[in-house]
């Protein structure tokens, strides 16, 4: 029997017609300018390479989740490379960032994510960048299995399918959650070796505190009771309300990071 409809195979795998998809929300042009000049003076040109960016100049029109988002949907790059417009490519160029992934290809065929600063579960920082904190900064061995990742310079295998979880908004805490969402799907999360210039330094501040208790508030019936390890923060999320006050507070929370080092620790002797 003929089908009435129009019938198409889906096959396997998927084709993308570039390598490296860079896309940036901007609030400033200029400095976004500078951010792809400098990553074309390293290497990042040529037909497999393009620049996408959602204009946040004269009002937000996306934050850091809806614009993930919206770009997971655009981007014809098999990587998306989810990066601040503030970045300078001063240091390592393209051809490292293509071993960089070739390495991870080589030892975890799981990865999804990867970036030049992470957390682990410890709480223990894996970084590569100069910002105005350090120049040259290097802690931890590369590449290093983390949980979060710094959202200044974020790689996505755009092959894991990834989103950011409904219903957040905000600046702040999106690699948070991409990274979640990928160990979620079993997936994996690495810190490499990828050295260039953020040209500033995170902060704490309000908005951060709001998008932290949103985060919070959605985790609490996705998943059993957790610490979540950030990059700025750290903190307890549970179905219960109780639970969630009672072990937020500072002190407990510090307990439970010196206590699973030492776990930690004793295991690996």
């Amino acid at each position: 029997m003929t089908a009435s409809v129009p019938v198409k195979e889906v096959s396997a795998p998927l084709q993308y017609p570039v390598k490296y998809t860079f896309a940036t929300l901007v609030t400033r042009l200029q400095e976004y300018n500078e951010m792809v000049r400098s990553a074309e003076k390293a290497g990042f040109s040529g037909d497999d390479i393009e620049f996408i960016y959602i204009d946040n100049t004269v009002s937000n029109q996306f934050d850091g989740f809806s614009g993930f988002n919206r770009f997971m949907q655009v981007a014809t790059g098999r990587y998306l490379i989810y990066c601040h417009q503030d970045l300078l490519f001063e240091f390592d160029q393209r051809r490292d960032l293509d071993a960089r992934i070739d390495e991870l290809d080589q030892q975890d065929r799981q990865w999804a994510v990867c970036g030049n600063a992470g957390k682990d579960n410890n709480g223990v920082s894996v970084e590569r960048m100069s910002d105005p904190l350090a120049n040259n900064r290097k802690t931890g061995s590369f590449p290093s299995q983390v949980i979060s990742l710094d959202e200044n310079f974020i790689v996505v295998d755009r092959q894991a399918l990834l989103r950011t979880t409904g219903g957040l908004t905000g600046f702040h805490l999106y690699g948070a959650d991409i990274c979640f969402n990928a160990r979620q799907f079993g997936l994996t999360v690495w810190a490499v070796d990828f050295h260039l210039r953020h040209k500033s330094a995170g902060k704490v501040d309000q908005n951060y505190q709001q998008v932290q208790v949103q985060l919070m508030k959605r985790y609490h019936t996705r998943l059993q009771a957790q610490v979540i390890q950030a990059m700025c923060s750290r903190f307890y999320v549970s179905s219960s309300a109780l639970l969630m006050v009672v072990f937020n507070w500072a002190p407990l929370l510090k307990l439970h990071k010196s206590v699973r080092k030492r776990i930690n620790s004793s295991s690996q002797r």
